[in-house]
């Protein structure tokens, strides 16, 4: 389930990046996803000290893939 979480995660990340060319909110993210609100905050830290997205913390919107 946590790898499932991830990758849409990821998924929903990079459509809303290709379509709006800024980063979703968690609140966004949790609406694409189906994924309650709490654990998509905890799999973006997760994938953040992975290194797979960035973010800054406490800043609206600046969630994005790595190298994106």
């Amino acid at each position: 389930k946590k790898k499932e979480n991830e990758e849409s995660v990821i998924n929903a990340i990079a459509s809303w990046y290709s379509e709006h060319t800024y980063g979703p909110s968690y609140r966004n993210l949790q609406e694409i996803t189906g994924i309650p609100l709490g654990t998509v905050y905890a799999v973006c830290k997760e994938l953040r000290d992975d290194g797979r997205v960035t973010f800054d913390e406490g800043v609206a919107r600046t969630i994005k893939l790595k190298g994106k």
